[in-house]
């Protein structure tokens, strides 16, 4: 019953309202903001990069010259058809590859750089998909993120764990409250920065935001992971944890 649902879902709400509707729903915070802080996001890339969950490309006007090689990965079929529009005449040295987070079809220590915007809200579980970045990282190679997580305001936090249930119909199985700072910190990525932000002209539900850099170890390490204060150079208030419903 459940693969029904999901497959009339997909047919219907995925293919022409989530997929089809995606880059004008975001237009609005888009336009507010949320362009330039993927730019931020991206500007440390280089060498040979790899996106993941790279939706309708949102992110491509944003890659650096440093970066000598893009690989794009989307697992949804309707924003596949998307991204190869964008994609077809980019003179750029571009591969579109079909594929979801959890499961890369790369050798360990491929990627000079991993990047991702918004997928740790929508992948069933993050802790395998940091996994395999890990994985695909070269040491010493970096994972670039720009995510929305559970909002620090524990008002607001309880908002979303009751608007949970509908937007993860609306959004495609987003996950508007999870406690995504705490997962990154918890895998074995070491984070090099961390800024908590706001996604500009966002409903308050999901406007909590971070963009960041985390790295793969080069050597076995026993420190333990930094808390946000630390990350943040003493700013505390979080407050992260909760539901991962």
């Amino acid at each position: 019953m459940a693969n029904l649902l999901k497959k009339a879902y997909d047919a219907t709400w995925g293919k022409y309202v989530f997929a089809g509707m995606y880059d004008k729903f975001l237009a609005k915070v888009e336009g507010y903001g949320l362009s330039e802080k993927r730019a931020e996001m991206l500007k440390p890339a280089y060498g040979r990069t790899i996106e993941l969950g790279t939706g309708t490309g949102l992110n491509l006007p944003h890659y650096p010259d440093t970066v000598d090689e893009l690989i794009l990965t989307e697992p949804y079929p309707h924003m596949v058809a998307k991204l190869e529009e964008k994609t077809r005449n980019d003179p750029r040295r571009i591969q579109l590859v079909v594929a979801g987070a959890e499961k890369l079809p790369y050798p360990d220590g491929y990627f000079d750089t991993v990047a991702a915007a918004m997928i740790l809200c929508t992948v069933p579980d993050p802790q395998p998909a940091l996994k395999e970045i890990q994985r695909v990282l070269k040491p010493g190679g970096q994972y670039l993120f720009l995510e929305h997580v559970r909002n620090p305001d524990p008002k607001v936090a309880r908002k979303q764990d009751i608007i949970q249930k509908g937007w993860y119909w609306f959004g495609n199985e987003c996950h508007c409250n999870r406690p995504t700072v705490q997962t990154l910190m918890s895998s074995e990525l070491e984070i090099a920065d961390l800024q908590e932000t706001k996604m500009p002209g966002a409903w308050e539900f999901i406007e909590a935001m971070v963009i960041g850099r985390a790295v793969r170890p080069t050597t076995a390490t026993t420190t333990p992971p930094l808390t946000v204060a630390a990350v943040n150079n003493g700013h505390t208030g979080h407050g992260e944890a909760g539901c991962d419903c």
